[in-house]
């Protein structure tokens, strides 16, 4: 869903943006990804103007962060708040960290050995590593456990909540697990376990609310690797090991980093039809 690059082309109707344009967001849901040299995007879209000094690989950050702060927002956690985010290395765990802190939450956060400075270099206030200790016998109690990867469950976090706490989950769980836990949360109006999905609609202001973190230097990529675009099922390879560390990139472009900044920077847009409309192209 992520993409970074240079606008192509604009309809006829579009006010905010202009061939040339650096911008980064995130592909409507239904269509088919940014694995390609174009995509068109509504202007009102999930598309903003990238912050200024960003390279393109640090831009493609959206998705794991829209998923992150759905459930943040939700229950406007903010200063006074703990939460403990398990998983807190990969796309959506290293962007809960970084929102959660923006937002004056106290975090720890859970990780294998390898990834605790990374978690400390992203604003942590505590790491914990699984692989070392039962994170589940910290001795502390949480307003939000906030399980980033899939791979916890419930039944061994909930000992961690405080006795009005929530358990937030990026999915159903394993075979399906949280599913009756959530209908119960439901009938109950407790919101004890949840996977909070952002509003519908909701993507613009996201983007450019993530664009106001990055420029005030509270949120930046974490960028595990990057592959070019024929070596792109290698990649999905890769991710599919479960051991990825933030995002994985595709350079869809073909020329080098920096050649490809000047190149689109510089080029004149390239001349191909473009429908009145709202559209970014």
């Amino acid at each position: 869903m992520d993409f970074a690059g240079v606008v192509e082309a604009v309809g006829a109707e579009v006010m905010s943006l202009k061939p040339r344009d650096r911008v980064f967001g995130m592909c409507p849901s239904r269509s088919n990804g940014a694995h390609a040299e174009y995509v068109c995007i509504p202007e009102k879209g999930p598309i903003a103007i990238m912050p200024a000094n960003t390279r393109f690989d640090e831009a493609v950050v959206c998705e794991g962060a829209f998923y992150a702060n759905s459930g943040l927002r939700k229950f406007h956690v903010g200063p006074g708040h703990k939460i403990l985010i398990y998983g807190a290395s990969g796309a959506i765990g290293s962007a809960a960290v970084q929102l959660a802190k923006a937002q004056g939450a106290e975090v720890t956060a859970v990780v294998a050995t390898r990834h605790l400075e990374l978690v400390k270099s992203l604003g942590a206030d505590r790491a914990v590593d699984y692989t070392a200790e039962d994170f589940t016998r910290l001795g502390d109690k949480f307003d939000f456990v906030f399980e980033a990867v899939g791979k916890a469950s419930f039944f061994r976090c909930r000992k961690l909540l405080k006795l009005k706490g929530t358990f937030m989950a990026t999915d159903v769980g394993p075979w399906g697990e949280y599913l009756p836990l959530i209908i119960w949360s439901s009938i109950a109006k407790n919101n004890r376990v949840l996977v909070p999905l952002p509003p519908r609609g909701s993507g613009h202001a996201f983007v450019e609310y993530l664009k106001g973190r990055m420029e005030a230097g509270q949120f930046r990529a974490v960028i595990d690797r990057r592959y070019p675009l024929d070596a792109i099922a290698d990649a999905y390879r890769y991710v599919e090991t479960g051991q990825k560390v933030g995002i994985v990139v595709i350079n869809v472009a073909a020329a080098g980093e920096h050649e490809q900044l000047l190149r689109l920077q510089s080029a004149p847009p390239s001349p191909f039809g473009v429908e009145k409309g709202d559209k970014v192209y």
